[in-house]
């Protein structure tokens, strides 16, 4: 999320700039002789430019229908209520129908069926965190946790980073060839997005693949203990 939002900030810059700033002032001041290859030079501007500008008002749209979906608690409710451990409870759609199985579609002829379960999570008032219960031990990660004021997410860095494959399992030559060729992809840390959170229960949002129009999720619900 945080890249989008950075992503969507320039290019609200960039476009005030290009449509009510300088170039604008140029038009209007320019000779006639000038005029005419200055407008030019802006259409063709602004046909490069416009995919940018509509993904920027489309990430806009996409961002703030997240943002009226999180919850309205305040940094501080949420800082003291995050607090403690949390079990996790189910997974539901938007509308709070529980899922149970997920059907993945690999390609045309091959499906994947994943019985649902989500790790639950210990959070500690001095900043840290661990994930508990995981079905594969190498994703139940520790590390540090803050709030993100600014964007309303809940970040959480990693004690030690994760990769894209396994690297424990690898040989030491292939390990070094997935590093040269730029195929090794590391993450330091996750950041997820509150939809609700009180005294004894957490709703976290699963994004769903979206075209930028419309905001698709699930919601991960949790138990305080």
């Amino acid at each position: 999320m945080a890249w989008s939002v950075l992503t969507w900030k320039i290019l609200r810059i960039f476009q005030s700039h290009f449509l009510f700033g300088e170039v604008r002032a140029k038009i209007r001041h320019s000779s006639y002789t000038s005029t005419l290859p200055v407008i030019m030079k802006n259409i063709l501007l602004a046909i490069i430019f416009l995919p940018f500008l509509t993904f920027s008002q489309s990430t806009k749209t996409y961002l703030g229908l997240i943002d009226e979906a999180k919850t309205n608690k305040s940094a501080n409710q949420i800082e003291k209520l995050i607090i403690g451990t949390w079990e996790f409870d189910k997974l539901t759609d938007s509308n709070g129908k529980t899922i149970s199985e997920i059907t993945h579609f690999i390609n045309d002829t091959i499906t994947a069926n994943e019985i649902v379960w989500r790790p639950s999570m210990r959070i500690e008032k001095d900043g840290t965190y661990k994930l508990m219960g995981c079905e594969n031990p190498y994703n139940c990660e520790s590390g540090k946790w803050e709030y993100d004021r600014e964007h309303k997410l809940f970040r959480m860095t990693y004690d030690e980073p994760k990769y894209n494959v396994p690297i424990d399992k690898l040989a030491p030559g292939l390990l070094e060839q997935l590093r040269e060729s730029g195929s090794l992809i590391e993450f330091t840390k996750n950041e997820i997005e509150f939809a609700e959170i009180t005294q004894t229960e957490l709703k976290v949002f699963e994004l769903l693949e979206s075209d930028g129009t419309e905001f698709k999720y699930n919601l991960i619900v949790y138990r305080k203990k």
